[in-house]
Order: structure tokens, then sequence, then C-alpha cells
């Protein structure tokens, strides 16, 4: 058993999200781009909380994606550092896989720093490849971004 549940995310949650966010990105989004994800018609979201048993359930996690023409595209994913290596993103971005094949996705794509090595590790073991590039895609460094795709029939 996981020591860890999904559940969906409520405006409540996204000052506890910003947090992860800044310990896990350099340049973290803002309040006003989470919370424009969670009033988004195509956008869909989850969060991991844990619970010891002795105190209220803590966010560890989330993930952002949107589906779009029968694609799913992860916009965001970040798990607080003390629970890395633990199956939380693995988790997450599996709960989004599922739910996009229900809605029809017929693949998943991201896009990702070169830069960011362990995020392009563990998405390869997630079975993303890489697809191509977008030049100057990151606007405040003007990095580009590796596009990583996976095919979501063989999930079926």
């Amino acid at each position: 058993m996981t020591p860890w549940q999904l559940a969906a995310i409520y405006p409540a949650d996204i000052k506890t999200i910003i947090e992860i966010e800044q310990r896990s990105f350099s340049r973290p989004w803002n309040p006003k781009s989470f919370l424009g994800e969670l009033a988004c018609k195509q956008a869909y979201s989850y969060l991991a909380k844990c619970s010891n048993g002795q105190e209220k359930e803590k966010i560890i996690g989330y993930i952002f994606f949107r589906l779009i023409e029968q694609k799913l595209h992860i916009l965001k994913i970040a798990v607080t550092p003390n629970w890395r290596c633990r199956g939380v993103a693995s988790g997450l971005v599996d709960q989004c896989v599922e739910q996009a094949l229900k809605l029809g996705a017929k693949s998943a794509f991201l896009e990702v720093r070169p830069s960011n090595e362990s995020a392009i590790t563990f998405y390869r073991k997630q079975g993303f490849r890489i697809m191509g590039r977008k030049p100057n895609y990151y606007a405040d460094t003007r990095e580009d971004a590796l596009v990583l795709i996976k095919n979501l029939k063989e999930e079926v």
C-alpha cells in the first residue's frame, strides 16, 4: 500500500502547490497560472497527498495537463524534494494517462528544458521519447525545449 493518495486540486491547494513549485523550479509558475489551469475546460489536475496518521494530510506533489485534439499535454509536474524517487511522479503520470485514455487520447507529449536531465531520464522511464526541439521556447532564457512524445495506444 502506498503512503500517499491522489486527489483533485482545488483553489485552496494553490498556496501549498506554489511552495512545492518554488522549491522545484528556478522559474516557477505564479498563482494566476495555476488558477487559470483550474478554470480551463480542457485542463485537468491531480495532487498527491500523504498522511502519517498523526497529522493532517499533506500535499507532496501535483500534475497539470490538458487534453487537446486527442493528445494529452503535460504542462507541469512536481514532487516535494523529500518525496522524490518514491513513485509519486510515476503515480501522477499514470493517473493522467488513465484519464486521458478514458477521454480518447491517442498520444501524450510535453516540453522539457534540455538542461533538465533528471526530468528527461524520468520521462524516458515512463515511455516517452524525444520527438523534436522547439528553438528559443523558454522566453526567460531563450533555451530550446525538447518535445517528448508517448504513444498511448499501447496502454490499452
